[in-house]
């Protein structure tokens, strides 16, 4: 299993032509997972978050001989996998070109990849650094899949593979990648730390959310003075709505604040109609934001 390890990172040539097509290969792959894949699938979970593409970052770092290699090749491949996602998708969407404005959040990841590559490719000399470098990676794996495993169990089986992914990939960063003591010390401790801090601060801190399209998104129509009352709930929050002018155009923003983890229950009222509208809203552990269902 070690040599297997050792023969992945850091045991293999990865020349530019391989490297192209290693980055058309993920990138169609990707885009095929985004279009036939439901949400909700660990499968699908490639095209939507990037912890499935940590694994092909650091096979091209650590198989590159120099930090700039490491970091030149990291842009690249990213600069070709991730336009490639959605020019794919582009013919059979219906947003068409408009698709390619999600490309915006991974075009600054991929800005993002060039220095985290550079100082990530110091791993190889396998110092006290290299497990503090390395610890970012564990922390971040273990985090989304705690993410998971709460969704898992809201609604199994859901990200199963990327719950085994997660924990199993981190699992093998921490403890058969680096041979550093202080760095098989640290990683555990820091990653384990992380996890519970993470959980505490999603339990015990309140939210805050402002959306201008919920009530669009539900077909409401509100005129008047519309209110939100209560009907129940398990925490302290407030609901309400503010309007506010679009040029020349008034529209609603639905603003919600409470403690995270809990269930509300309200209704909206059109001062004008007096029609009520039933919602519920909750945290959504997989996702880090909070969901608002009609009801």
């Amino acid at each position: 299993m070690k040599k297997l390890i050792k023969k992945i990172f850091g045991g293999i040539t990865i020349t530019w032509p391989k490297l192209i097509i290693f980055a058309i290969l993920m990138g169609a792959w990707t885009a095929l997972m985004a279009m036939f894949v439901p949400d909700g699938n660990s499968f699908h979970d490639i095209a939507v978050t990037g912890e499935w593409w940590m694994l092909p970052a650091l096979f091209i770092v650590l198989n590159s001989k120099k930090p700039l290699e490491a970091a030149t090749k990291t842009i690249v491949f990213f600069l070709i996998s991730q336009p490639l996602v959605y020019l794919i998708q582009v013919p059979f969407s219906d947003m068409g070109w408009g698709l390619f404005g999600y490309y915006k959040y991974w075009f600054m990841i991929t800005l993002l990849t060039f220095p985290a590559a550079f100082v990530a490719w110091y791993i190889k000399e396998d110092k006290w650094y290299s497990g503090i470098i390395l610890s970012a990676g564990t922390i971040y794996l273990t985090l989304v899949g705690v993410g998971y495993v709460y969704q898992f169990m809201e609604n199994p089986p859901s990200h199963l593979i990327s719950i085994i992914y997660c924990f199993g990939f981190s699992l093998i960063l921490m403890f058969g990648l680096l041979k550093d003591k202080f760095s098989r010390i640290f990683m555990p401790i820091a990653t384990v730390i992380a996890a519970v801090a993470y959980v505490l601060l999603i339990y015990t801190n309140p939210f805050e959310i402002r959306n201008n399209t919920f009530l669009e998104e539900n077909n409401i129509t509100l005129v008047g003075e519309p209110y939100v009352s209560f009907w129940s709930g398990d925490g302290e929050g407030e609901v309400r709505i503010e309007k506010y002018d679009d040029n020349g155009t008034k529209h609603y923003m639905f603003v919600i604040s409470g403690d995270i983890g809990k269930n509300y229950r309200f209704a909206i009222t059109d001062s004008e109609t007096e029609q009520e509208y039933q919602f519920k809203y909750y945290y959504n552990k997989d996702k880090n934001t909070v969901v608002i269902e009609k009801e």
